[in-house]
């Protein structure tokens, strides 16, 4: 693969990050809230932009201003979820010495949120059919976002790394990442911390020295 057969350089980590999240003002926070409290009780098929409108305090125009289809709100919930995530991640990887160490730390820490994440877990629990297409046919969205984070990463940590080397090891990581989220079962041991860093260790790492 040639950088020139890769995706341009995405804008900076805080725009992309705020881009998507999308507009950052309080009405729109306050409908993200509502929809997540909602979601979280009763699940994404009983919840409607009605009900988000009414938890909110706001009209339906002001919900449906900002979100034209059920389906925007539902990626932005998961989109800012995600750039949550994403702060918290950087956060406990950084401090590490090494981009491998990085890179393997950061495969437990995502595992391990993603296994404990109230809104993944219930929905995936009692009506995956509704989340799925979220996390499946239309994760182009979050797929890019968390790849290109990790390639900006690797790249301030280790400028001597390219795009185009780093960016399919930092889509590998995503896309194998969310198959264990969606389907648990394994021939291989990934229970705890130290097994998903054995694997990483084993498996990811030695990507980054081809």
């Amino acid at each position: 693969m040639t950088a020139e057969s890769l995706p341009p350089a995405p804008p900076p980590l805080a725009g992309l990050l705020a881009e998507a999240a999308g507009p950052c003002d309080e009405t729109t926070e306050r409908v993200l809230d509502a929809a997540l409290e909602l979601y979280l009780h009763f699940g994404l098929r009983r919840t409607t932009v009605e009900d988000v409108a009414r938890r909110a305090g706001l009209s339906r125009v002001t919900v449906y201003r900002r979100f034209a289809r059920k389906g925007d709100l539902t990626q932005a919930v998961i989109l800012r979820e995600l750039r949550r995530f994403l702060a918290d991640f950087e956060a406990a990887i950084t401090p590490l010495p090494t981009l491998a160490e990085q890179l393997v730390e950061g495969f437990a820490v995502t595992l391990r949120a993603a296994r404990s994440h109230p809104l993944l877990t219930r929905m995936l629990a009692t009506e995956p059919e509704a989340l799925l297409p979220e996390l499946t046919i239309h994760a182009g969205p979050f797929l890019a976002l968390a790849r290109d984070f990790l390639t900006d990463h690797a790249l301030r940590a280790d400028p001597a790394l390219t795009r185009a080397r780093v960016a399919p090891v930092a889509e590998l990581f995503v896309r194998l990442a969310l198959s264990l989220v969606l389907t648990p079962q394994t021939c291989v041991p990934l229970d705890t911390d130290e097994d998903l860093r054995a694997y990483a260790r084993d498996h990811l790492a030695p990507l980054l020295a081809q």
